[in-house]
């Protein structure tokens, strides 16, 4: 386990230049700094009459606009231009599962990271699972994300319009928060249906599945049907370098017979201060089961939603328990250092220098 200083108001500012010290020294030879372009997919799985609306960024040959899109969002991103033509090479793909209530702009500030170093980026919508779409029932079904993934990795990989950009040999895939587990699924782990129902009963199944997109959610876990299909295995062979961070229904994995199907690289990074998904039950767990992860941990007070974008000033006061950082927490260096650390582990996994 890699642990990293607590990060404090004693401490911040020598932090802060040590980070961007070393972002700034290692980073230099990363990337090409591309320009950002970025598009909607209106895409929708005909078998399960799901619709998955993805956004995609990627390396562009233009410069100069402003993506609309973006400026509109209540968060405080870099631009991008909307419908850009692409960069004439083929890159890797990753591609992004949000956290519960979220949506496919959740993580936007890492898939600008990932895409000014090279990278294209997918990310979808989950049907039923954002925060202007609440179905209950889909904030359990846990086997509907990863296959959202698999589908928009079909779809991209065999529409010319942009396959012709990605290197189909070198996928990688993030998820944060259900998300997190979305990943861990699809590198080869097999959550147990009995096992996340018993523990949904517990103290501690309490307080992890009483969530504040939606309340309480134990009833729904106890009406799950665990037949044969809700311990399939969901992994994507294509996808072969993953990362989940402060992965959550950690409560339904217990054993290396669950994840021995995960051979690829996998980096867990954890909250210590994570009040929604704890870190014992949770990304320690996770780690604790599966022998190609690394696991490192972010010390001091920091939350669960620390890995959403910077919210202005109006979002902070609409939704301050998903953007109001303990005083001594910098989320901007936070992702500064995190977004550093992926680039890190796919440009070590999935590019070859």
């Amino acid at each position: 386990m890699c642990v990293v200083p607590n990060y404090n108001q004693n401490t911040m500012k020598g932090i802060s230049l040590i980070i961007i010290t070393v972002f700034v020294i290692r980073g230099s030879g990363i990337g090409q700094n591309y320009n950002i372009g970025e598009l909607t997919l209106n895409l929708t799985d005909s078998t399960r009459n799901r619709p998955i609306k993805t956004e995609l960024w990627y390396p562009a040959q233009d410069t100069g606009s402003t993506n609309l899109r973006i400026t509109e969002l209540p968060f405080i991103l870099e631009p991008t231009i909307r419908d850009a033509r692409f960069m004439n090479q083929r890159v890797p793909l990753i591609v992004l599962s949000h956290g519960t209530g979220g949506n496919r702009f959740s993580l936007a500030w890492l898939a600008i990271s990932l895409v000014k170093h090279g990278y294209i980026v997918a990310a979808p919508d989950h049907w039923g699972n954002t925060f202007d779409n609440r179905i209950p029932e889909y904030f359990v079904r846990y086997w509907e994300r990863p296959l959202d993934i698999s589908f928009i990795i079909n779809q991209i990989l065999k529409d010319e319009n942009y396959s012709r950009y990605i290197d189909n040999s070198k996928i990688g895939a993030v998820g944060f928060s259900f998300g997190g587990y979305a990943t861990i699924a699809l590198a080869g782990a097999v959550i147990n249906c009995n096992l996340l129902k018993g523990n949904a009963r517990t103290k501690e199944g309490k307080k992890e599945f009483n969530i504040p997109e939606l309340g309480d959610l134990r009833k729904l876990i106890d009406k799950l049907s665990c037949d044969g299909s809700k311990g399939i295995n969901l992994k994507d062979n294509r996808i072969t370098a993953f990362v989940a961070l402060a992965p959550a229904l950690g409560l339904g994995f217990a054993s290396n017979e669950q994840t021995k199907n995960i051979q690829s690289p996998l980096l867990i990074i954890g909250n210590e201060h994570d009040q929604i998904a704890p870190v014992i039950s949770n990304a320690r767990n996770y780690n604790s089961i599966i022998e190609s992860s690394k696991y490192i941990e972010l010390k001091g007070k920091i939350g669960h939603y620390i890995f959403l974008n910077e919210a202005n000033k109006d979002l902070k006061k609409e939704a301050g328990k998903y953007y109001a950082d303990d005083k001594g927490v910098n989320r901007k260096l936070i992702h500064l250092y995190v977004g550093n650390l992926i680039i890190e582990f796919f440009d070590s996994n999935l590019k070859n220098y």
